[in-house]
């Protein structure tokens, strides 16, 4: 006989461990950029290399007197975008795991293959920036005002109300180097509003609105490749949309369950406003080189 209080570790066969049927599922980022590009060009239903042809301003001239005035002609260029990206995305299920757990562990890895396949369309399409033309800004430094004021003379240079259509696509960091602005902070700027501060944000700025992205590329530690983009500055070509398919194997007693998508992406270049000119370039987008 043994004498004192029952502990935990008397008790020990008399406790359970209980597992809730609550998941703590991973976090996920806001996929923005996909959205935002231009899709309007569609897949046919075969071929690798689609062609857009290409259509300059035509110039003009004085007729003189008694002369006649000269026909205008021009060898026209074409934009391309290649269908070559193949992404997929899987788990494999065995029978045994499906009926011992105690949480529909197939439905939830269905659904995150479907923010796998997105977040990997965010992540292609912020490769293109690396490739623009215009840029402002330093890498791993902040951005400043009169960075934005360059990017926004970029483009209007070039005939671009950013109000249309336009989009700021900017890391968590270079947002956070904005909010140190006196233009988004001071009640100077804010308006009728005691506390700016606790209620700034950027959300627009010259007139486009300011959409975060967690997926912009880094080139290194400290840095991030923001940009500003009309929608038609970067084209995107869905070939396939995200496809799931399974597939039962009766000697292994487990589901595969995969999805695929297969699409082609480009930074569009196009002919500046100049009459005659057949040269083009990537007026469209500036990107943005800053902290990460």
């Amino acid at each position: 006989m043994a004498s004192g209080s029952m502990t935990v570790t008397t008790a020990e066969k008399h406790i359970g461990e209980v597992w809730p049927k609550s998941i703590i599922r991973a976090q996920e980022f806001k996929l923005v950029i996909a959205p935002r590009v231009y899709r309007e060009w569609k897949f046919a239903g075969f071929g690798d290399v689609y062609h857009v042809s290409r259509i300059p301003n035509i110039e003009s001239t004085t007729k003189a007197a008694s002369t006649d005035w000269t026909p205008y002609t021009y060898t026209d260029t074409e934009q391309t975008v290649t269908i070559n990206i193949h992404q997929v995305t899987g788990f494999r299920i065995e029978d045994i795991t499906k009926v011992l757990a105690n949480n529909n562990l197939e439905q939830e890895m269905k659904q995150k293959i479907g923010y796998s396949l997105g977040r990997a369309l965010d992540v292609s399409l912020a490769t293109l920036p690396q490739s623009f033309s215009q840029i402002v800004g330093v890498l791993g430094e902040e951005l400043d005002y009169e960075d934005l004021l360059d990017a926004w003379l970029e483009m209007t240079n070039n005939g671009i109300d950013i109000g249309d259509d336009c989009t700021w696509v900017v890391s968590p960091a270079a947002i956070a180097g904005l909010l140190k602005l006196e233009i988004f902070i001071s009640q100077l700027y804010q308006g009728d509003n005691p506390r700016a501060v606790q209620s700034a944000k950027v959300g627009n700025i010259l007139g486009a609105p300011v959409i975060m992205s967690n997926l912009t590329r880094a080139p290194s530690a400290g840095q991030s490749e923001s940009f500003l983009m009309h929608k038609k500055a970067i084209a995107l070509i869905m070939a396939q949309e995200p496809k799931m398919v399974t597939e039962y194997q009766a000697l292994g007693l487990h589901n595969i369950i995969g999805s695929h998508q297969i699409f082609g992406q480009a930074e569009v270049n196009r002919y500046s406003e100049a009459p005659g000119n057949i040269t083009a370039t990537d007026e469209y987008a500036v990107l943005l080189k800053t902290v990460g």
